[in-house]
């Protein structure tokens, strides 16, 4: 039996074991977090459905490690990056995302690529820092050229560890920091992108404009939008195809009976939700001890967004992520940053140069696993410093506070960050 007939047959047939077992469920969620899929018809039809059109086949391609990903390197020739992708605002041929692979048969909406635009940036004290504004690039495409009104934003995949805390914030306590900003009467001002998920109106939480409410929401279209597989939330089997691809739409594809009519069923992706879920965060769980760069981190603006603490709500049914005090160093809320930083693209309530605070736990443990750095949405950020003189529009004051510190202190301040 293939894994995903072992996984569905454990989960339907040992259910009560599997619950009083979590770790045998996470065991089986990360196995198929890693399951690598393949194109339909198979015989036993237990892993088949990618496509017709992808960019990845298994979730880990894209979160190796559980880590993010990174940009194409331009001085590699065919070096396509780390889960690197390419948004669109609905092309009425290419729709919400360039396909970079494709089942056989099949051809490829295009090649995603990257160029850069080197500039100095020069520190009162001297230091010189060099940050690069990207280009994304399509080459080969292969279904005609996009519409003139198409806009496209390049995206590198976020960390997925520790977003089982943050799916336990209490939605109210995201609003009421909302509300608290607005009323301070200040530059930052924070706001809730409030997304509508099968008719409700719910708080956006993840992904870089804050456009998924849940952690199950965010894994079905990636699901859907990176592999092309259906899913209860997207279950339509071609993906991303739209109506000018017919080839696509018209392929085979995975859905079956025996799997609620889906490719993913519900219990599949339950098992990845729940391993997700449980993954720890690669920073620590504790209140930093380093008293004088936390003091330093808020003095200079950056706690303003960057909001230290959270309290997680009561769960009983998820013990370990149930009412307990964690340290993400974000508000959850959508920022104005400004033009530098702004692509475009609008998302729900989110606009252009909108993005959600990203969690800054865990960065030292990114660096290890990669061995580089690829901050910010698109990856163009080398260094945390690179990432802070990105910042403008309502961290515009932060970011010249930070430029105008002695080196020591901005030294202190970004070991502060490494150390979360």
């Amino acid at each position: 039996m293939s894994l995903r007939g072992t996984a569905v047959a454990l989960v339907l047939l040992l259910a009560p074991a599997a619950q009083a077992d979590s770790g045998l469920d996470n065991r089986i969620g990360e196995a198929l977090f890693r399951r690598m899929w393949v194109a339909a018809p198979t015989a036993t039809q237990a892993a088949d459905g990618l496509g017709p059109l992808y960019n990845a086949r298994s979730c880990a391609v894209c979160h190796p490690r559980g880590g993010g990903g990174r940009p194409p390197d331009p001085a590699m020739a065919g070096d396509q990056g780390v889960g690197y992708t390419i948004k669109l605002n609905d092309d009425p041929v290419y729709g919400r995302q360039i396909q970079a692979n494709a089942i056989l048969g099949q051809v490829i909406e295009g090649r995603p690529r990257v160029t850069y635009r080197e500039e100095e940036v020069r520190f009162p004290d001297g230091e010189i820092v060099r940050l690069r504004h990207p280009t994304p690039v399509v080459e080969d495409l292969g279904y005609g050229p996009l519409a003139e009104a198409t806009v496209m934003s390049a995206r590198v995949p976020p960390r997925v560890h520790g977003m089982g805390l943050l799916d336990r914030i209490p939605a109210e306590a995201i609003e009421a920091e909302a509300a608290r900003q607005a009323a301070s009467g200040g530059p930052v001002a924070g706001r809730v992108n409030n997304v509508t998920v099968d008719g409700k109106r719910q708080v956006g939480r993840f992904g870089w404009k804050a456009m998924h409410p849940t952690l199950e929401h965010q894994d079905a279209e990636a699901f859907s939008l990176d592999i092309g597989m259906s899913t209860p939330a997207f279950p339509v089997p071609w993906g991303d195809c739209t109506p000018a691809q017919t080839a696509c739409r018209n392929a085979p594809h995975g859905d079956s009976k025996q799997f609620e009519g889906l490719e993913i069923p519900s219990t599949v992706i339950g098992l990845i939700d729940g391993y997700l879920r449980d993954l720890p965060p690669d920073g620590s769980l504790e209140a930093s001890k380093d008293e004088a760069g936390a003091r330093l981190f808020a003095d200079t603006g950056c706690a303003a967004c960057h909001r230290p603490s959270w309290r997680t709500v009561e769960d009983p049914s998820h013990p370990a992520l149930s009412d307990r005090d964690i340290f993400p160093h974000s508000d959850m809320l959508l920022h104005d940053l400004g033009p530098a930083l702004g692509d475009g693209l609008a998302m729900g309530e989110a606009r252009g140069s909108d993005w959600r605070t990203t969690p800054l736990w865990g960065l030292n443990r990114l660096a290890a696993k990669d061995g580089q750095l690829s901050l910010l949405h698109d990856g163009r950020a080398r260094s945390v410093t690179e990432a802070i003189l990105w910042h403008g529009g309502e961290a515009e004051g932060a970011k010249d506070r930070f430029m105008t510190l002695p080196a020591a202190e901005r030294k202190r301040l970004v070991r502060y960050v490494f150390g979360l």
